[in-house]
Formats: structure tokens, sequence, C-alpha cells
């Protein structure tokens, strides 16, 4: 048999309850109340490809320092073969001690080789309001990411909620609004809006935070940041004519996030 056509297409923990009241496969292990504190039931899903044979195959979940939490016991999988695509799906309702806002790995061993890794975000907001973990996470993920999620509250008590794209400088955001560009209603006159940031890598939800929002109105501040903008701002149209046409026609916002 060769092992080295084995390979890990897809692979994810995501939170039991969130799957069975939403359908939606929200890949992170939820923990309730301050940390340490036990994991919330989650699900591993994985698909496998590799050639027809029978694997015996081992999770393995560690922390940020790489120390192993928890260990599934040993499980025998089939794989019909090469042309096809095994889904396997296991629900962990061990309850593991959570220690860390930070990224976890979760791991797959097949006939005791390591085959992939995949990282793994934990849910714990009421902990990462109180030490600020949420933050460092986020603007990880800023910057690896091109959008994020605005709420912004309108003046008829509603609240509207629009992809984004942004400058970052740190952990603050700065995002240009107005006519053929994003559409971002009511930002200007918001004292404050709320950000979801997701992972690009897996798609998770980090986290949701308020931001204060100021009007970027110095010229030459809202000029260096716009610069700054033209490379991540996909598809321009007028190219470098996009600046004068900001400058013309568009507000700019500064977000700053606090937990």
């Amino acid at each position: 048999m060769s092992r080295a056509r084995l390979k890990l297409l897809s692979g994810m923990a995501y939170d039991l309850e969130t799957h069975s009241s939403t359908g939606v496969a929200d890949p992170v292990i939820r923990v309730l109340g301050d940390l340490p504190a036990s994991s919330q039931p989650f699900g591993i899903t994985r698909v496998y490809k590799a050639a027809q044979g029978y694997y015996e195959e081992v999770l393995v979940l560690a922390d940020p320092d790489g120390q192993v939490i928890w260990e599934s016991r040993p499980r025998v999988l089939e794989l019909r073969g090469e042309m096809f695509e095994d889904l396997f799906t296991t629900e962990v309702r061990d309850r593991i001690e959570i220690t860390s806002l930070q990224e976890h790995t979760l791991a797959f061993y097949l006939d005791g080789r390591l085959e992939a890794r995949v990282p793994v975000f934990i849910d714990a907001p009421q902990s990462a309001r109180g030490t600020g973990v949420l933050m460092e996470a986020a603007e990880t993920a800023l910057k690896k990411g091109s959008i994020c999620w605005v709420a912004i509250p309108q003046a008829d008590g509603t609240e509207v909620t629009r992809p984004a794209w942004y400058v970052q400088q740190g952990q603050k955001l700065f995002m240009i609004t107005g006519p053929n560009e994003q559409e971002l209603p009511g930002i200007d006159q918001a004292p404050q809006v709320t950000l979801t940031v997701k992972s690009k890598d897996v798609k998770a939800t980090i986290g949701e935070m308020p931001a204060d929002v100021r009007v970027v109105d110095d010229a030459e501040e809202f000029e260096k940041i716009a610069n700054l903008g033209m490379g991540n701002r996909l598809n321009l149209k007028d190219g470098e004519g996009a600046l004068e046409r900001w400058k013309a026609t568009c507000t700019m916002v500064e977000l700053t996030p606090h937990g």
C-alpha cells in the first residue's frame, strides 16, 4: 500500500450545539465561563483520500504550547480507494480542560504517522473580554484577512451589517465609504459599531468587538491611509485614479476596537 498517496482533504473541530440549532458547523471549541474551564461538546469532521484499505486513526488536540490535552481512542477506518473522498465524523463529549484562548492544534494520525494538522480556535468570550486575548487574536486574523463584518446602528433603531475592506494600522481599522465604493450606511454618524472578525484559514468566527468610530477629516491623514488602501482594495476600475475619487466623494472612518 502506498502511504504517500494518503491525503487529508479537509478537517475541523466544530461546536455541536451551534450545529444542532442552526445547521452551521462553526469551527470552534466553545468554553463557558472564565478559564480554566471545560470544553463544551464538539464534533470533528474530516475527509480522507487514500489507497483502499484499513487504517488506524488517532486524533490529538494540543494547546498553544504543544502539550496534548486530549487524545482519541484508536479507531479503524475503511477507505474505499483513491477515486473516493471518505468523510468521517466524531462527537467529542469528554470534558477537556481549556486553559488558553490562543490557537490550539488538531492533529490527525493514521497508522501512527502524522498526516496533517489544522488550527482550532477557542470561543470563550467571557474570558476573552477580561484578558484581552480576543483583541490579540483578532489583530492577527485581520492581518491575514481582507474583509471583516461591520454592524452599524441606524437612526431608526435598527442595525445593518455589511462586509467591509479595510486598512489596518495595529489594532485600528480604517474604512472608506461612499458612491461607487463600499456602502456602509450611517457609519460616519455612529459613535460605535460592532466588528465581527473571522479567521481566513478556517472561516471561524474569532469574536465580536465594539469599536469606537472617528471620521478622518484631516486631509494629510486621509491621503496617507488612502494610499495604503490602494493595495488592499481589489478590482479598482480607475486604478490610481481612485485616490482622487475617494478624496472628492468618499468618507474615511477610523475604528478603534476595545474588549
